[in-house]
């Protein structure tokens, strides 16, 4: 089934933005997921944050910095 929607959104052309918000969303949720498995609860802050950002690349980035720091702390200050 998947190949037939790609083929479809192709077709329409918009399978850049299918792909580009698949990214996204998975940026999302991979970042959340880090951080709740290091440091069990999320503020309320960072969570809306991390839901309001569309960058992919930056989220790819997020998702690196959530393992690599020590603290919620450092990780807010990576979101600045």
């Amino acid at each position: 089934m998947g190949k037939r929607v790609d083929q479809c959104l192709k077709e329409l052309g918009l399978i850049d933005k299918w792909q580009a918000e698949g990214k996204t969303i998975f940026g999302r949720d991979m970042v959340l997921k880090v951080l709740q498995k290091k440091f069990a609860k999320i503020p309320p802050t960072i969570e809306t944050t991390i839901q309001q950002m569309n960058d992919p690349v930056a989220l790819e980035s997020l998702v690196a910095g959530a393992y690599e720091c020590q603290t919620l702390d450092e990780f807010t200050d990576a979101l600045k």
